[in-house]
């Protein structure tokens, strides 16, 4: 049996908060190969602090998980504003952003903070403004968990708008638009719930940690809100390549959740929202590259490697769905259809036959063609129509969830005798 280190961080770094005095605010950034930003992120967020908490004492803290470019020394040499301290704090433990979010929340706990907020090292669109949104409503006492809110491009939709949203809105009840999202605040309170879990040698130290936070969060009765950031603009990637894992993890966290809390969600059945600190600011997004027909060759090489799995998961008319799909020369998978499959695939991964980490990856494929039906559906369209088709998505999920009940208890009848 496996059991989680005592500590995320590099025994130098104790040694070096020992006897520290404590901070009220400590800013986290996860890093790893961000030499091109991170600069620019710490000088942003250390002007954010100055202009916006400067009674403060506060400490920008950068995990690092053994970044071979320059990263650490442009973090070492960024000069912030007096009084406002840094902290080269690499991890230890297995290699991923969860990990790097842990040692984070350790240093927040070691120092005593009252709040501790975490940006996305890699963000090209970071504003001093940021940490206001973030941190406003823990230091009001009036949150324990803030997730962010923000716009992007139509053709960077995401599988936060494909699945960790509309799921997680349908499952839990709450409107968290961003559950993926990378930007976070939150008290003593919540730091303290996550480093107690023993989760840590899980994808929950990977790319799981952000969907994990928040269905703790949800499900612990924290109080929520949400942090309108404007637009967030960071390097663009293929989203085909080198994906398997991180869509592996986040969906496998997301799934094992269900099965952690299935006492709960299956009696919830109207969502309720989630409130906003301050004005939402209705910036256009950058604009990124086309990428329909990458997502749709991703589909058919997909399906042809996963075809067994996917059709030990899927009833005869989804079956039969997919098999038009790939005659077809435009992308048009109803979203109706990947909400029941998406439901679907969540109950045989809790089911415990066969490898679930495969029927998370079986899904891959499905994602691909509904995010490419999504783009060609609202090819031309402003950002706020992809907003509108992912809220009219939500809505689905939610209708379909007696669905998902039903199927859930006739394949998993233990759950209604725990």
């Amino acid at each position: 049996m496996t059991t989680q280190q005592d500590s995320a961080l590099d025994p130098s770094v104790i040694r070096r908060l020992h006897g520290r005095s404590p901070v009220d605010i400590v800013v986290g950034l996860p890093t790893y190969k961000n030499s091109r930003t991170i600069g620019s992120v710490m000088t942003s967020l250390g002007e954010g602090l100055r202009q916006h908490y400067p009674d403060l004492k506060a400490l920008v803290v950068v995990s690092d998980g053994g970044s071979t470019d320059d990263t650490i020394d442009i973090a070492r040499n960024t000069v912030l504003p007096t009084g406002i301290g840094s902290l080269i704090a690499p991890y230890v433990g297995i290699t991923g952003k969860g990990s790097a979010i842990r040692a984070i929340l350790e240093v927040a706990d070691r120092l005593d903070a009252k709040a501790c907020a975490i940006v996305d090292a890699d963000v090209r669109s970071v504003s001093p403004d940021w940490v206001e949104r973030l941190l406003g409503p823990v230091l009001a006492g009036e949150a324990d968990y803030v997730s962010p809110l923000y716009t992007r491009d139509r053709h960077e939709v995401t599988i936060n708008d494909m699945i960790a949203y509309p799921l997680t809105r349908a499952l839990y009840g709450r409107d968290v638009r961003q559950p993926l999202g990378g930007e976070v605040a939150l008290t003593p309170l919540a730091w303290k719930g996550f480093l107690s879990k023993d989760v840590w040698e899980t994808d929950v130290a990977r790319f799981g940690i952000h969907i994990w936070m928040v269905s703790v969060a949800i499900n612990a009765g924290w109080r929520l809100y949400q942090a309108p950031l404007g637009t967030k603009t960071h390097d663009f990637k293929d989203p085909t390549v080198g994906f398997e894992p991180k869509f592996m993890q986040i969906v496998g966290t997301m799934f094992r959740m269900m099965s952690i809390h299935r006492r709960v969600w299956p009696e919830i059945g109207r969502v309720m929202p989630v409130p906003t600190w301050g004005t939402i600011d209705h910036l256009d997004p950058d604009p990124v590259p086309i990428t329909r027909q990458t997502l749709w060759d991703g589909f058919r090489k997909g399906v042809k490697r996963y075809r067994r799995n996917i059709d030990s998961i899927l009833d005869a008319d989804q079956r039969e769905l997919i098999d038009r799909l790939l005659e077809a020369d435009q992308p048009s998978y109803p979203v109706d259809a990947w909400a029941r499959t998406v439901a679907d695939f969540s109950v045989v991964y809790n089911r415990g036959e066969g490898d679930p980490d495969k029927v998370a990856l079986s899904l891959l494929p499905l994602y691909y063609a509904r995010k490419a039906t999504m783009l060609h559906e609202l090819e031309g369209q402003p950002w706020t129509a992809v907003e509108d088709a992912i809220q009219a998505q939500a809505e689905v999920f939610l209708e379909t969830k007696p669905h998902l009940v039903e199927r859930w208890i006739a394949y998993l009848p233990w759950q209604s005798m725990l």
